[in-house]
């Protein structure tokens, strides 16, 4: 895979390091500010979910009309500025909406939440605005395969920032919304960062070429907002809506421990995100040029790779969930979301295992065939939240999303089968998870030391990591893994000197 591997690896590797500050920070320091903590991830995840709808679909039209922009003599043509455009519609088409629909979702919400919207709609306006063009801008960077410093801005700043931030909230050196006023000066810092990176890499082009955009392209672009603006808002709604649902029916430090128990297991995901974001520009070229055996390959090897590192995580920390909790302040209240975790973690482990299956889709003259299911799910996951969290609480809310993206990537799964002939199983798939579940059995029957929970963890996950994922190299289950494996050998200065 060359340049995506190379990419993928740093990008994790980042990833990696933002998870220790960021594990260090959900330990020792969240817990004591669970309420506070949740209302910054409400901000947050609004600009999530926000995203598709105040972009117009700009971060997904930068990978799937690049290909055809791409000229660097003409910057592009102009393909930026029309990005940036898309924003500023998105922003002004958003605000006229929320003009008139402000006062009847304030009737709709519990009194309680409509008063927190309201009193930090000044921060939540701003936010939403700025991170949303940061992330448009760092997905066109990916087109010129750099995602580790878009990566370092947007991701890992904030894993540093939000705790301190948090942490001047617990000294009581500031109050919450000095903390909140912190958070948007932050993501302008971001946004700047993001403009002078792309002037760096001399691809902040900034001439219209608005001639070069056909009536033929112009017609597939708007189609494509379309989609790119509510099938995102779709798919984020799928996946990402569990944590505003709590925070919408539950008390706001519900809002905490999920985010708690959510951030847990984004660390399963940690190599999705790399090699998702060094592959989908490789995608959407493979499939302009109908080079379909080399796209079946790239989906094949990132979906057995992204399963075995997911199976690797997820049980390392199930096997161990008790002592990591035990590890946390306030134990006892944060603990109750440990089957949050479980299946959030499970509905990512749903999503490595299918790997390229919905980029395939989105980047494919087909993609108008998945708004209907994306709106269908995105509907489900509502409607399983207000069925689930009554009754299962802060579980309840895990399952309904774990449920919706199981659907929606069945049918992405036959989508693809049914346009591509194409899917992302084999043999190795099996093999993968069988020896997952044979070293998770194995190592659940050695005893757990409640009363020690750091060497609880070190023994069990310990144990699990290394017979886990002894088998999946000594079977040979991903080719890329044993070719890694054994470049960092070769590349062992003390292996060199030993040959000397």
């Amino acid at each position: 895979m060359g340049v995506i591997q190379r990419q993928g690896l740093k990008h994790t590797i980042v990833n990696l390091v933002g998870v220790v500050i960021g594990g260090a920070s959900t330990l020792w320091l969240y817990p004591l500010v669970v309420g506070e903590y949740g209302t910054m991830q409400l901000l947050l995840t609004a600009g999530v979910l926000a995203l598709p709808l105040f972009s117009l679909g700009a971060n997904t039209v930068s990978i799937r009309f690049f290909p055809y922009f791409e000229d660097k003599k003409s910057g592009h043509h102009g393909f930026l500025v029309l990005l940036m455009s898309m924003c500023l519609a998105g922003f002004t088409l958003a605000g006229l909406v929320a003009l008139f629909a402000w006062t009847p979702l304030m009737r709709a919400l519990p009194e309680g939440k409509a008063a927190t919207l309201t009193h930090y709609i000044w921060a939540a306006v701003p936010i939403i605005c700025l991170w949303v063009t940061s992330v448009t801008l760092s997905v066109y960077s990916s087109n010129f395969k750099r995602i580790v410093v878009p990566s370092l801005l947007i991701d890992f700043s904030q894993k540093i920032f939000v705790p301190i931030l948090l942490f001047g909230v617990y000294k009581r050196w500031l109050t919450l919304d000095q903390a909140i006023g912190g958070l948007v000066l932050f993501s302008g810092m971001v946004f700047l960062s993001m403009v002078f990176y792309l002037r760096h890499l001399g691809q902040w082009h900034w001439k219209p070429d608005w001639g070069f955009i056909t009536p033929k392209l112009r017609k597939e672009i708007s189609s494509f907002i379309v989609f790119g603006s509510f099938g995102g808002f779709a798919l984020l709604i799928i996946s990402k809506a569990d944590l505003f649902m709590v925070g919408s029916l539950l008390p706001i430090d519900n809002t905490g421990i999920y985010a708690i128990a959510a951030f847990l297991a984004a660390t399963i995901e940690i190599p999705t995100r790399s090699l998702y974001s060094a592959s989908v520009a490789t995608v959407s070229k493979h499939i302009v040029d109908q080079n379909y055996t080399e796209l079946h390959d790239l989906y094949r090897r990132v979906s057995i790779n992204l399963l075995c590192i997911g199976l690797v995580v997820f049980g390392a920390l199930w096997v161990s969930i008790d002592s990591v909790y035990g590890l946390m302040q306030k134990t006892e209240v944060v603990a109750t979301g440990k089957w949050v975790f479980f299946f959030i973690g499970f509905a990512k482990l749903i999503e490595m295992a299918t790997g390229l299956n919905n980029y395939m889709i989105y980047y494919s003259p087909h993609y108008r065939l998945a708004l209907l299911p994306m709106g269908l799910m995105a509907a489900a996951n509502i409607l399983f939240s207000i069925w689930l969290i009554p009754q299962y609480g802060l579980t309840g809310a895990a399952m309904a999303t774990c449920l919706a993206v199981g659907l929606y990537n069945v049918f992405s799964l036959w989508i693809v089968w049914q346009k591509f002939r194409l899917q992302p199983f084999d043999t190795h798939t099996v093999v993968a998870i069988a020896m997952a579940v044979f070293a998770f059995v194995l190592v659940s029957i050695i005893p757990h030391f409640p009363a020690h929970p750091l060497l609880d963890v070190v023994l069990h996950s310990g144990l699990y990591v290394a017979l886990s994922g002894g088998l999946i190299l000594a079977f040979r289950v991903s080719s890329d893994m044993n070719d890694m494996l054994r470049q960092l050998i070769q590349k062992n200065p003390l292996r060199r000197s030993t040959k000397k």
